[in-house]
């Protein structure tokens, strides 16, 4: 359930000039002399100068750009909205507030946060917890705070969060209600091509190919092992990705007791270091087939938003079943179901 934390550092919305501005000030505390800035989508990164222990810095107006601040080792998120933006401390956190909060979209996402924060813990505190339950409540706010901020960053950011969350299908409804400014973003955009990529190698489809070359000089292909006659179950994972990790006693399990002229693995490191791979092989003792070094090569072909994937292929290259359905203790039952047939 903490994969549901709301992801809100993970913004790359395209800025637009403005003549308008959105300043930002605060005090801080005794001994702090420099207050950080960033707003990634325009380029600034800069260090303010506190001066009798507050500072004031005047941003551009652009409501679908978001910025971060940072003093000492606390930060908080805000939207470029053109309201007055004053720093406070809260506790252990700082928040950035507005003095028209009917008209800040920053208030609006420091709401979802307080939300967020109060749906943790009645999840952590939950006797009988119904993740099923939990997941479709926070689902519908997301998508409620979507529909209600369809043309600015924070609009961007719920979109973003439930990328993975829901279906292809319910996510472009949801991408096609935003602003026709928001859909042409660059983060956004990708969004759409990494659907068109997993709609196109969706379960009923024939595999899409790729090569990557191996540290050793050769190059490795899917199709080495896809579609030459044998059920193949592949992992798409990286060293460093610990819901990859506890997935893999079930592969050992599923390749102990199925592999041979029937069925076989093929592990696919993505997104990590090739070091850090080929150790973490080493440890876990891995014995199936490895594509090392894949990078974003096989994601972007299949869609990939999140790892640990996995992939269930029929023995001529059509894609069988792919993600939760091949989980945990999901996986050896679905793929003794095709070796019985």
């Amino acid at each position: 359930m903490k994969k549901l934390l709301f992801l809100v550092l993970a913004i790359t919305a395209v800025a637009c000039a403005s003549e308008k501005k959105t300043t930002l000030n605060g005090t801080v505390p005794e001994g702090v002399e420099m207050v950080s800035v960033k707003v990634p989508d325009l380029g600034i990164d800069t260090l303010i100068a506190v001066k009798n222990g507050s500072f004031s810095i005047d941003l551009p107006f652009d409501k679908t750009a978001s910025g971060i601040v940072s003093v000492a080792r606390k930060r908080t998120q805000f939207v470029l909205d053109g309201t007055p933006l004053t720093l406070q401390d809260e506790e252990d956190a700082i928040v950035a507030k507005s003095s028209k909060p009917a008209a800040s979209i920053t208030e609006r996402m420091n709401e979802f946060v307080r939300w967020n924060n109060d749906f943790m813990k009645r999840y952590d505190e939950a006797e009988d917890k119904d993740d099923d339950a939990f997941m479709d409540e926070y689902t519908a706010k997301l998508e409620e705070c979507a529909k209600a901020n369809p043309d600015n960053a924070f609009g961007i950011m719920c979109v973003q969060s439930l990328n993975g969350m829901v279906e292809s299908a319910k996510l472009r409804e949801i991408i096609a209600a935003l602003a026709p400014e928001l859909q042409e973003k660059e983060n956004i955009a990708r969004m759409v091509k990494n659907l068109d990529a997993k709609d196109a190698t969706a379960p009923g489809q024939m595999f899409t190919d790729f090569e990557i070359p191996q540290p050793d000089g050769t190059v490795k292909k899917l199709s080495d092992y896809v579609g030459k006659g044998k059920y193949i179950l592949a992992d798409f994972w990286a060293s460093w990705c610990g819901p990859c990790r506890r997935e893999i006693p079930n592969i050992k399990k599923v390749y102990d007791k199925f592999h041979g002229p029937k069925f076989d693995v093929v592990s696919i490191a993505v997104w990590d270091k090739l070091a850090d791979t080929q150790k973490a092989i080493e440890v876990e003792g891995l014995k199936w087939n490895q594509i090392l070094d894949a990078q974003k090569v096989p994601t972007d072909a299949y869609g990939i938003a999140g790892i640990p994937e996995l992939i269930l292929f029929a023995p001529d290259g059509t894609i069988l079943k792919r993600g939760e359905e091949l989980r945990g203790d999901n996986m050896e039952p679905a793929i003794a179901e095709y070796l019985r047939k």
